[in-house]
């Protein structure tokens, strides 16, 4: 048997993996209006027509680049998604992966996300999959939230969801700045520092806003 009738070939799985990892590269470098099923046959290497063959349209590409995508994050994220893992943990995880977006591969795909971020305002079934994954970070948002909390009295829900919100907010803009070569917070240490003074900072505003109206003049109680 020759070494050519020996060499297997990708199942379908594995060349879908090969053509969306090229359309990534494509989106990260020249965004959405730069991707196209030939471009994705010349980065991936593989005969024209190869795409096309897979992903039919460009609509089912851009979804099969989502769901890779997806893919990726909960597979970057499995340590901080993992139930056992507690608020220190979590906290420590986070501010380490926040660090690895500005390196390959997780670069490029933070890339390729935000671009597939803007074209999902126009596709619901686009945007679909990348809800199921947000509403996954809001829930583990949630988790560092309340175990960082102080103190034995339950946590108000309300005040959780806000600190959820505005912490997925600043995560959010870290991404951004990263994707598009911002450099600072340079350190672990820093970046969990500013998770802690988000958290800390929305309940001591939360608190203001909250606290019992001391006399008439409506001036509240420190």
């Amino acid at each position: 048997m020759t070494a050519v009738e020996t060499r297997r070939k990708p199942n379908a799985e594995q060349r879908r993996r090969q053509l969306c990892d090229a359309a990534i590269a494509l989106l990260a470098e020249e965004g959405g209006r730069g991707l196209s099923h030939q471009k994705v046959d010349r980065r991936a290497q593989v005969p024209d027509g190869t795409t096309s063959f897979y992903y039919r349209t460009r609509s089912a590409l851009l979804r099969g680049v989502a769901d890779q995508i997806v893919y990726y994050d909960i597979e970057f994220f499995t340590g901080a998604f993992a139930d056992e893992a507690g608020a220190e943990t979590l906290l420590s995880i986070l501010a380490e992966q926040m660090l690895l977006l500005r390196e390959e591969p997780h670069l490029a795909r933070t890339r390729a996300r935000l671009e597939l971020t803007m074209l999902a305002r126009r596709d619901s079934e686009l945007a679909s999959g990348f809800q199921d994954v947000f509403q996954s970070y809001r829930a583990l948002a949630e988790r560092l939230v309340i175990g960082l909390q102080s103190g034995g009295s339950p946590p108000d829900p309300e005040l959780v969801g806000e600190q959820a919100a505005v912490l997925l907010t600043y995560l959010s803009g870290l991404v951004f700045g990263f994707a598009n070569g911002a450099s600072e917070p340079a350190t672990r240490i820093h970046i969990e520092c500013q998770l802690r003074s988000v958290i800390t900072g929305v309940a001591v505003e939360w608190g203001n806003a909250h606290a019992p109206i001391s006399d008439s003049t409506g001036v509240r109680a420190k």
